[in-house]
C-alpha cells in the first residue's frame, strides 16, 4: 500500500489487524514510522458507500476470485 502525504508517497505495509474497542485497529510502518490505523463503527457507513459503488466492488470481486485461485494452486 502507499500513502501520499504533503512529504511525498510513503509505503504502508501491515503488520497485525484485530478487533478492538468495538472497531478494527490496523497497526504497520509508513515509511520509517510506525503508524496506526482505526475504523470504529461510525466509519462503517461510509466504508460501505466507497466500497458497494459498482467499480470498487467489481475489483474488490476480482482481487477476492485471484487470491482464491491462488489458494488452490498452491496446494496442488
Amino acid at each position: 500500500m502507499k500513502v501520499s502525504s504533503p512529504i511525498g508517497e510513503l509505503p504502508f505495509e501491515p503488520r497485525s489487524l484485530r478487533v478492538r474497542d468495538g472497531g478494527i485497529q490496523m497497526e504497520g510502518v509508513m515509511g520509517a514510522w510506525p503508524a496506526k490505523v482505526e475504523i470504529d463503527a461510525d466509519d462503517i457507513p461510509g466504508l460501505l458507500r466507497l466500497v458497494l459503488r459498482p467499480g470498487v466492488l467489481g475489483v474488490l470481486i476480482r482481487i477476492a476470485f485471484a487470491q482464491a485461485r491462488r489458494a488452490l494452486f498452491r496446494r496442488r
